[in-house]
């Protein structure tokens, strides 16, 4: 057994120093690929590319490596490809560790530079001033919608949506408690604490709810709560020292938020993209549904409406509608849009995400309180 054993880690070891010569150079192909664009003064940062790559390592993946790991195996290399090129900085609402941190880092991968910022307008000022690459944004959630607020600034900011992610919410109760009997009072967002009602009620009884502004600073304030217990995410209960005192207690599964990440450049067709919109319409009859029919030949996944505050009394429409505003369809329907509204503003085409495939933030040597506090 144990010569078996040494046997297969000896092969291991081989394929590790054939990945580290692969990788490499990867890496010098990189920073060539780097200089290309500086001297041609290309974008720096290319969704499109990584997803044809992807979809490329997709078809040759004949397992036993599932492809969800393998993405998330081709995010790091794409993150540490750039950082041989550039630091890409990236704008986010924050603090760390809430759910735009997650997906900001699920999107670009852990080696970027990310840059909390206080709320929603100091994201835009800090990547409109050129101080962030990118900014990453949450625009819609399957549960609650808290996209508005980001609807609003995307119409009065110029910027472009260059791409796309949608991440899975699960909740942990956490805690640095004994058990569950010990917790009189669960800190969490609005919006956490009511997808987990259900759950609570059931096994918590009459424990306290506590509101806050964040998920880190829910599990920041368990941490100092002798009888607290935070509802949050496994990041953010390692970095404030919390065991996990039960998983996954959503009343809902497979809770999905979207984020949007903005940039500044214009991304070529991939041939599965997707193009996002604001417009408005006259206050008389029939004037939505002129501007609907002018879109009637694409295909449109999502529209929302949102009261304008710049113009009370008036709505801007967000809608999203599959392909690129370079084809020929899609350019059509713009132009007969434009005829039929008052306003109309293309937010980007961009590679299209898949809901269903969302980004998962897997259980990674967490420590439960059976196992004790402690991180890794």
């Amino acid at each position: 057994m144990n010569s078996d054993l040494e046997k297969m880690r000896r092969e291991i070891d081989r394929v590790d120093s054939e990945l580290v010569v692969l990788l490499n150079r990867r890496m010098e192909l990189a920073v060539e690929v780097g200089r290309i664009k500086a001297t041609a003064s290309l974008p720096t940062f290319h969704p499109e590319r990584e997803q044809q790559v992807v979809r490329h390592i997709s078809q040759l993946n004949t397992g036993p490596l599932s492809d969800e790991s393998l993405r998330a195996i081709y995010r790091e290399i794409f993150a540490a490809s750039r950082l041989m090129q550039y630091r890409l900085q990236v704008a986010y609402p924050g603090p760390e560790w809430t759910t735009s941190h997650l997906a900001a880092m699920s999107l670009l991968g852990h080696s970027a530079s990310f840059l909390p910022c206080s709320s929603m307008e100091e994201v835009f000022d800090t990547f409109l001033k050129g101080k962030a690459h990118l900014a990453v944004i949450p625009i819609e959630a399957t549960l609650q919608g808290w996209g508005g607020h980001g609807i609003d600034l995307l119409y009065t900011h110029d910027v472009r949506v260059v791409s796309e992610c949608y991440l899975e919410i699960s909740h942990y109760l956490c805690g640095a408690v004994s058990g569950l009997d010990a917790v009189k009072r669960v800190y969490g967002r609005t919006e956490a604490l009511s997808q987990c009602r259900g759950w609570l009620a059931e096994n918590l009884g009459q424990v306290e709810g506590m509101e806050c502004s964040s998920t880190a600073r829910a599990a920041m304030l368990a941490g100092e709560d002798r009888g607290g217990a935070a509802i949050c995410n496994l990041y953010a209960a390692q970095r404030y020292g919390l065991g996990v005192l039960a998983e996954r207690i959503e009343d809902v599964p497979g809770i999905t938020a979207r984020f949007l990440a903005l940039g500044h450049h214009v991304n070529p067709p991939t041939g599965n993209d997707k193009t996002s919109l604001l417009f408005s319409v006259s206050d008389k009859p029939g004037a939505l549904l002129a501007a609907l029919s002018s879109l009637s030949a694409t295909n449109m996944s999502r529209i929302e409406s949102r009261p304008n505050k710049i113009f009370p009394g008036q709505y801007l429409f967000f809608a999203d509608i599959d392909g690129h505003r370079d084809q020929g369809v899609i350019r059509t329907a713009m132009e007969n849009l434009a005829r039929n509204v008052t306003f109309v503003k293309i937010l980007g085409s961009y590679p299209k995400g898949d809901p269903a495939q969302p980004f998962r933030i897997e259980k990674e040597n967490m420590p439960t309180i059976a196992e004790g506090r402690g991180t890794r």
